[in-house]
């Protein structure tokens, strides 16, 4: 799996807490471990977004993604609390 960080991504990151970006961290290299673990709560979009996934790196924080490609190659998009990135 191949993930790179869209410039909107590396943005809202850089605007989050020292505390939000270590849940990031954590919730991305899950993620990148495991795709099937349930802890992330990785969930297709709904609506103008539905071409895009999400997974939760915390209570009410949330990490935007899209898949590209024929290998998989995931393109960090967004990532803030649920109202930021909705």
């Amino acid at each position: 799996m191949n993930v790179t960080s869209h410039r909107t991504f590396l943005k809202a990151y850089g605007r989050l807490s020292v505390l939000q970006k270590r849940q990031i961290d954590t919730a991305l290299l899950m993620f990148k471990t495991d795709r099937t673990d349930p802890a992330p709560h990785d969930h297709a979009l709904k609506g103008k977004m539905k071409s895009l996934r999400a997974f939760s790196a915390g209570h009410d924080l949330r990490v935007i993604y899209r898949e590209e490609g024929g290998f998989i190659t995931i393109i960090l998009l967004d990532a803030g609390t649920h109202n930021q990135v909705y």
